[in-house]
């Protein structure tokens, strides 16, 4: 019995003699059957219980402040965009605006100065700093208001605006009026119906094909210019529109 006790021992002190490494120690547990914490010293813990604890990370300021930076660069840019493409079409709208009066105007001109009768008397004169263009025995259709088949005296000429421009307007009178501004002169005043607003430049030019030349002013009545030619430039714009109407031959002569 004594024998077996020391065998017991001596097996015992092999065993922990093998056990000085770590790696040793695991095995000498397993080996007395002990359980796995068993095999370990108390100052250790189970191998599980090394590995790293895992951590959640937020982000840095730096990387905040960068990701603000990149997103106020992206806002300015679509901002940008929008008032760009917002400015493009307010002045798209606004030069079609713009040649709508252009084009309206110059085709009102163009019908009615085709379609004056043989006795209309034209002539021009000098009043309020501007050409005028007088028609005696006129229709009254130089104007987008719709006044029936009147007859009369019909005054086209450039009106000062409040604002500091022109606008080409048209005054129509008729025959029997008792204060006309056709023969008073410039003097008197009149109700003048706008054609186009917003005139920086007008002026008249008429061509006499008996002198093959342009003239600047047509006092006589007795004889019409072959051709009629506005020149004006609206505000907005950077050319000079020019628009030019027939007379017809037949209707030469009064």
């Amino acid at each position: 019995m004594r024998n077996n006790v020391s065998g017991f021992w001596f097996l015992v002190s092999r065993f922990l003699g093998s056990a000085n490494s770590a790696d040793a120690r695991p095995r000498l547990g397993r080996s007395l059957g002990l359980p796995r914490s068993l095999g370990l010293p108390r100052n250790e813990k189970p191998e599980t219980t090394n590995r790293k604890r895992e951590t959640v990370s937020g982000y840095l300021l730096l990387e905040v402040l960068l990701a603000l930076a990149v997103l106020s660069v992206v806002v300015v840019m679509v901002f940008q965009i929008i008032q760009t493409t917002l400015r493009v079409t307010s002045n798209i709208n606004f030069l079609e605006t713009q040649q709508q009066k252009v084009d309206g105007i110059c085709e009102l001109l163009r019908r009615n100065f085709s379609s004056l009768p043989q006795t209309c008397l034209f002539q021009t004169r000098k009043g309020n700093q501007s050409m005028e263009l007088l028609f005696r025995y006129a229709p009254f259709n130089f104007s987008w208001l719709k006044t029936g088949a009147q007859f009369g005296d019909v005054v086209i000429a450039s009106r000062p605006q409040p604002d500091g421009g022109f606008a080409l307007s048209v005054l129509q009178e008729s025959g029997n009026a008792l204060e006309s501004y056709a023969d008073a002169g410039t003097g008197r005043k009149g109700d003048w119906i706008a054609l186009v607003n917003d005139v920086d430049q007008l002026s008249w030019r008429f061509y006499d094909a008996n002198a093959a030349k342009w003239l600047l002013e047509w006092p006589d009545t007795g004889r019409k210019p072959n051709l009629v030619e506005i020149t004006f430039k609206l505000a907005g714009r950077n050319h000079t529109e020019r628009c030019v109407f027939r007379w017809p031959i037949t209707q030469t002569g009064s």
